[in-house]
């Protein structure tokens, strides 16, 4: 599969000597085979994948005072490292690539999926927010952008699924995609 580039390899975050690599949310990519079925002709996409530092890091809480070590930035915003976040950010290369056999949800403004899983012997609702968009600059045909991705502790309002390939299919065709009532 030839090498496609979208998004940021972000940098290990280090905290009072220990270091937290980051190196599993590095840009890659995958493929997508869609079957043919009835009138539809099979179809197979190259997917370029990056991860927002949403992933690993959080807002400030109101009131909180942040010590200085504790930022993490890129080039448009900064956050707060999240300790828990960035360890079920390890769940999210197998998340993204098993999308196709998930569900997925309409939020009304982007795509997202939510699973529940154990984490350190607890049962919890870790919430994926994507984008999917044409490759044009990356060379892919799709990139699949992770906005966020963070236990949710409000139930979710989304309720209509929607499959992963449908999304794909119709971004990469410019078809819209309607939004639940």
């Amino acid at each position: 599969m030839p090498h496609f580039r979208s998004g940021i390899a972000w940098n290990a975050f280090t905290l009072a000597n220990k270091t937290y690599d980051l190196g599993h949310l590095h840009p890659t990519e995958q493929l997508l085979h869609i079957p043919a079925k009835g009138a539809s002709i099979e179809r197979n996409f190259t997917i370029a994948i990056s991860y927002s530092l949403h992933c690993f890091t959080r807002r400030v809480k109101e009131g909180e005072q942040i010590l200085d070590e504790l930022w993490y930035s890129d080039d448009r915003e900064k956050r707060v490292f999240d300790e828990t976040r960035w360890q079920l950010s390890f769940y999210l290369p197998e998340i993204v690539r098993t999308l196709n056999n998930r569900r997925c949800l309409h939020t009304g403004r982007e795509e997202f999926v939510t699973l529940e899983i154990i984490h350190e012997g607890r049962a919890l609702e870790y919430a994926v927010f994507f984008t999917i968009s044409k490759g044009k600059k990356s060379g892919a045909d799709l990139n699949l952008f992770v906005n966020s991705a963070h236990e949710r502790t409000a139930a979710l309002k989304y309720t209509k699924p929607i499959r992963f390939q449908f999304i794909a299919l119709n971004r990469y065709l410019n078809k819209p995609i309607k939004t639940p009532l």
